[in-house]
């Protein structure tokens, strides 16, 4: 699995709204291949996290933000069977200005800007799912402010933490979803 002396993994996550729209990528590469989620990636040796965010924010979709405001701390542990899967901390920017034309890149399967209410009845991430869930029903983070989430997966509570998190979801969009987490 996972060496627990490179743990936890420091990432970035690029919260990108237009009016009430948020960017999201099609991850092509574990963790979560297949499934929606802010664009982001890993921090370099000697870059700052703001740095970060606007390289992985182009890298991924074309575009240049400016301007990076911390909005939440994510932290996600994913176990199975019993050995550390993935271990990262999350720092999520919001990014309301940018410039240059969106176009994915090979890091990714597909780009767009979705309703936010309807971001949630895709297959998005849980750490993705938990921040649109907090932005809907809270807003953004005051100033100063942000979300700290946390989504700690096992073999035992992995289903019911999906579920959860899928429930939250239905009661903001006051209907049934139904998805299969793996």
């Amino acid at each position: 699995m996972v060496s627990v002396l490179n743990c936890p993994k420091l990432a970035v996550g690029a919260v990108v709204l237009r009016n009430n729209e948020i960017l999201l990528v099609k991850r092509r590469y574990p963790p979560s291949a297949g499934w929606w989620s802010v664009p982001g990636g890993h921090v370099e040796a000697g870059e700052t996290l703001e740095e970060a965010v606007v390289r992985e924010l182009h890298e991924e979709t074309g575009i240049k933000g400016v301007e990076p405001k911390l909005i939440a701390l994510t932290e996600y542990i994913s176990r199975r069977h019993g050995s550390l899967k993935y271990h990262y901390l999350i720092v999520d920017y919001l990014i309301t200005s940018y410039s240059g034309i969106l176009k994915k890149s090979d890091e990714i399967l597909d780009v767009g800007f979705f309703n936010l209410r309807e971001a949630l009845l895709m297959n998005i991430t849980l750490t993705t799912r938990k921040l649109i869930n907090n932005i809907i029903r809270h807003g953004l983070p005051e100033s100063n402010g942000v979300y700290v989430i946390k989504v700690v997966l096992d073999d035992r509570n992995r289903d019911a933490v999906a579920r959860e998190l899928i429930r939250e979801s239905a009661e903001i969009l006051g209907r049934e979803i139904r998805f299969v987490y793996k």
